[in-house]
């Protein structure tokens, strides 16, 4: 199997087994929508596309995926995972060569002297790997035992070539092997699943919703049991539709207008010298201290909030009352600017010990929703699961994580200061989850954590992060005034103290 590039990247061989995936995701993505099948000459190449070639072209697979949504959606997870899996053991076997790599690029500078002292050992070096044929270590020991021959630069050169290229080749069969001994099983199981899986859905009545959010957390297996029990969590967002309101809040939407859109440069602005303050239009942003909201001279008059105050002034992000009379200084002009991308998630589950029961199986069913709907949106998100400590899952990214979030037991205590801290780390120092929607889902038993953080918590607030929280249960709620929204649920079963 070779490990290929994007054609506009550069070819770095760690890059290509984290590049590849694209590769493969687009060709499944063109047969499902189109029925097109990968080209031959690809398929010659290499022999995880030539396995997808030859299941796309088989007439029954064909016409169940392109005939039913419940197929598409069974054929396309079933070979992104086992193309996941190929590609994970490709990326661990070129990690493995990754020494003999360093080795080999280390030897190239190596002066006469160190050849004379290391070339036996390096000789021996290079038949411990697990390359491909084409290489006689012997030929190279008995050219180097002659007198000098450690000096012939040429042939040093041919040597560490030869092995690299040895290294090579060996990925590629191994990769091929993988492939040829996995795909067999894989096709057989894919294939009954297409067949069992709609029938199934079309004697319990299944529709696609519900049936798609269960199936995400199977792993690819069709199991019935396994199914109804997760279709059941699944089914608590009808009985408590508020699950349905968060998931169509969280994550602001995308500019409507594709990927790219017409927009128009206004140029700077100023005030007029003659302008009024009472020609309010709006509210605004910046730091003209004359036009402050309230709210802000509050922020800086608490001793507290008093550094968020401050930040705010610099970077010009005070909100301010708006005024009508302003001029242009420069005239408009068209542009084409990217669309905003669809909004990151993070979403910090409470699965302490009072979350047992039905708690926890509230919280997973919001769960189950937002994950959907971050693999259909291609959204970022970001699952904190906390109780004693802090836990980061990355939905779209970490699968066996997931997957196993899904099975854990409600258990331990309950502090928020390690998710506030990580919420902190990645609002700030990951640009994809800059301004996401963040939900915390819990019974709010959380003590309050100390002054700093709740500071921080605020200052998070007013830098484009908006905190929404989920209550679950009834209990005293000391977190309500530090949230932009708050939901409620209150008739659930609540574990015994």
């Amino acid at each position: 199997m070779i490990i290929k590039p994007h054609p506009d990247e550069p070819d770095v061989k760690l890059q290509n087994a984290l590049l590849s995936a694209e590769h493969y995701a687009a060709m499944i993505t063109r047969f499902v929508e189109s029925g097109e099948v990968p080209d031959a000459a690809l398929t010659a190449e290499d022999s995880l596309t030539a396995y997808l070639a030859r299941t796309m072209s088989d007439a029954d697979v064909r016409a169940a995926v392109l005939g039913s949504k419940v197929c598409e959606r069974v054929f396309t997870d079933s070979m992104m995972q086992f193309v996941s899996l190929c590609l994970d053991k490709a990326r661990y076997r070129l990690q493995r060569s990754e020494a003999m790599r360093r080795q080999i690029a280390e030897a190239r500078q190596w002066s006469l002297m160190r050849r004379q002292t290391g070339w036996r050992a390096l000789v021996d070096l290079s038949g411990m790997d697990e390359g491909g044929g084409g290489f006689d270590r012997g030929f190279f020991a008995r050219r180097f035992g002659q007198e000098g021959g450690y000096t012939d630069d040429t042939a040093w050169a041919q040597f560490l070539n030869a092995w690299e290229q040895r290294l090579d080749d060996g990925l590629r069969q191994q990769g091929d092997d993988f492939v040829a001994q996995r795909s067999g099983t894989h096709g057989r199981l894919m294939r009954t699943s297409l067949e069992t899986i709609p029938r199934y859905a079309a004697e319990h009545g299944v529709g696609y919703e519900d049936f798609a959010q269960a199936w995400a957390l199977m792993g690819g297996h069709w199991n019935t049991v396994e199914y109804e029990r997760l279709a059941r969590v699944a089914r608590l967002q009808q009985r408590h539709p508020v699950l349905l309101e968060i998931a169509n809040r969280m994550g602001r939407q995308a500019d409507p207008q594709g990927q790219r859109r017409m927009g128009t440069d206004r140029g700077h602005e100023g005030m007029l010298p003659t302008a009024s303050r009472s020609d309010i239009e709006g509210i605004g942003m910046g730091r003209d201290l004359g036009a402050l909201l309230p709210s802000e001279w509050a922020q800086c008059l608490d001793p507290q909030l008093e550094d968020i105050f401050l930040k705010k002034y610099v970077t010009g992000r005070l909100q301010q009352f708006d005024s009508q009379s302003r001029q242009a200084t420069h005239a408009r002009s068209l542009q084409t600017k990217p669309a905003r991308p669809k909004g990151p998630m993070i979403v910090c589950c409470d699965t302490s010990g009072s979350m047992q029961g039905e708690p926890l199986r509230v919280a997973l069913s919001l769960m189950m929703r937002l994950s959907e709907l971050a693999a259909t949106q291609r959204r970022d998100c970001l699952l904190i699961a906390f109780s004693d400590r802090a836990r980061p899952i990355d939905v779209l990214r970490d699968r066996t994580q997931l997957l196993r979030f899904f099975d854990k037991k409600a258990q331990g205590g309950t502090d928020a200061a390690p998710v506030i801290d990580l919420l902190v780390r990645t609002l700030d120092g990951t640009p994809r989850y800059a301004g996401a929607d963040v939900l915390w889902i819990t019974d709010f038993r959380i003590p309050l954590p100390s002054p700093d953080r709740l500071a921080a918590l605020e200052r998070l607030r007013q830098t484009d992060t908006r905190l929404y929280g989920l209550q679950i249960g009834i209990a005293e709620n000391r977190w309500t005034g530090r949230l932009d929204a708050l939901y409620r649920i209150e008739d659930v079963r609540m574990a015994m103290a």
